[in-house]
């Protein structure tokens, strides 16, 4: 497996060079600049609406966008912006899955000159690590927000449940410690702290091993939209109603996370602004074509929605 893997990245490198000889003479022509946009895998409708609104926001400024569709593995967003840098981009975006480990590629993008994007997520910076430029959130203060929202409708009789996201992940981790600060501040713990990597699956699969510990909990604070559906589901399939049982929190604010809020089964949602964090993407990246480059941390907005309780059970 190792070995196709690594033949599929020579491969990909060898057709992206092809390709940027025959596109220069089109770039030449449109003198439009080239945005390379890495999009993982999405783990939900929000994530994957995220990089259509920023696909759009690039065009509509005048930017080509070449999209790198690729899985959900920093592996596989490593060799996609080594592609970019081959093909000659003049800007990459992507997300990064997790927080280390981006050192090398970053140095490469460095000594090509093609500026290098950060989104929603941030890379970790060290003293050997090239200055990156991160437009997000504040989900540290989003997290801290949400948490106490969600203390104040009921008082903490029972346990809290965290879906923690991809572990590395600098999103999860600023949840984490925003949601901690809020419980610490209420003289509360998390009475469970399990990784379900961001995916509705797991989100599932956490709450069936939990099952007969589900009486303990009465809150679930999920770091995305797709842990908390998975929660959703698992909770209605065995008897269970979220927003009467169970109190539910998430982080992001899909269309379908937005329906279950609709209907009283979540009860607090961190939302993130992901027009505004497109816009201020684009505006990122064409700053980044006018050196010098400012790699000052940039943030979208993000509030504090707050629902009532029992609205699915009525």
């Amino acid at each position: 497996m190792t070995i196709w893997k690594g033949v599929a990245a020579v491969v990909l490198s060898v057709i992206l060079v092809v390709l940027a000889v025959y596109s220069r003479h089109e770039q030449a022509v449109s003198q439009s600049p080239v945005m390379g946009i890495v999009s993982t895998a999405a783990e939900d409708d929000r994530r994957e609406s995220q990089v259509q609104i920023l696909q759009q926001k690039a065009e509509q400024s005048g930017f080509e966008v070449l999209s790198m569709p690729v899985e959900r593995t920093q592996e596989a967003q490593i060799e996609a912006i080594r592609a970019l840098i081959v093909y000659q981009v003049d800007v990459i975006v992507f997300t990064p899955i997790v927080e280390s480990g981006w050192d090398s590629v970053l140095r490469e993008a460095q000594d090509a000159a093609v500026p290098l994007i950060a989104v929603d997520k941030s890379v970790r910076q060290t003293a050997n690590t090239p200055s990156i430029r991160y437009v997000g959130f504040d989900y540290t203060m989003l997290a801290e927000q949400a948490a106490h929202t969600l203390l104040q409708q009921q008082s903490a009789q029972r346990g809290i449940l965290e879906l923690y996201g991809t572990l590395n992940a600098s999103d999860a981790r600023e949840i984490a410690r925003g949601c901690r600060d809020a419980f610490s501040h209420e003289g509360l713990d998390v009475t469970y702290s399990l990784c379900g990597d961001g995916m509705r699956s797991r989100g599932y699969e956490i709450l069936e091993e939990l099952d007969d510990h589900l009486d303990e909990i009465g809150y679930i604070f999920a770091h995305n939209d797709a842990m908390a559906l998975g929660a959703i589901d698992y909770l209605r399939e065995h008897g269970r109603v979220p927003g009467r049982d169970i109190y539910i929190c998430a982080f992001g604010g899909g269309t379908k996370l937005m329906q279950r809020f609709d209907a009283g089964a979540v009860q607090v949602i961190g939302a993130l602004d992901d027009v505004e964090l497109a816009d201020l993407t684009v505006l990122a990246a064409q700053q980044a074509l006018q050196p010098p480059q400012d790699t000052a941390a940039v943030f979208a907005s993000c509030r504090v929605l707050e629902g009532g309780a029992e609205y699915e059970a009525n």
